[in-house]
């Protein structure tokens, strides 16, 4: 008896069956492809955020810039069965004003993905950008710098 590992891909969803002391071969690789097939009718990969992109925009109390996006650290997702992802549920963690100074990728915040009340991932969610905090001479540079803009 033989062992036999097997893999596949369909719409962007990879698949690995394991059959175990299989007595001829054509019974594992019927085994294999019923493990797979099965695999593919019945789950998806479901995406729920992608690295980089813009989650919402935050306001940036007494800040040089008077906002950041806030973005996701990184790509997030799981297998799900097939139909339940309406059933996915978020729990964001998020103020919708932070305090300068802010850093790129300071962690702003973070969102849970749920599925029936369980966790199946989570997101920190990250400024895209530095945000220094307003001092006097700032300000100043600023009030010189819009002044000379409207006198050209």
């Amino acid at each position: 008896m033989f062992n036999l590992s097997a893999t596949a891909t369909r719409d962007n969803l990879s698949l690995i069956a394991v059959v175990m002391k299989g007595e001829t071969s054509s019974i594992r690789f019927s085994e294999a492809q019923k493990l797979l097939d099965y695999g593919f009718k019945n789950f998806e990969y479901s995406t729920f955020s992608t690295k980089g992109e813009m989650f919402k925009n935050i306001i940036v109390d007494k800040g040089t810039f008077p906002n950041v996006n806030a973005i996701f650290e990184d790509s997030s997702g799981t297998l799900i069965k097939k139909g339940n992802d309406k059933n996915v549920s978020t729990n964001i963690e998020l103020n919708d004003k932070v305090p300068a100074p802010v850093t790129k990728d300071q962690v702003l915040g973070k969102i849970t993905y749920l599925i029936d009340n369980k966790i199946v991932g989570t997101s920190n969610l990250v400024a895209d950008s530095d945000v220094k905090k307003l001092t006097i001479p700032n300000m100043l540079a600023r009030i010189f710098e819009n002044w000379f803009m409207m006198l050209r």
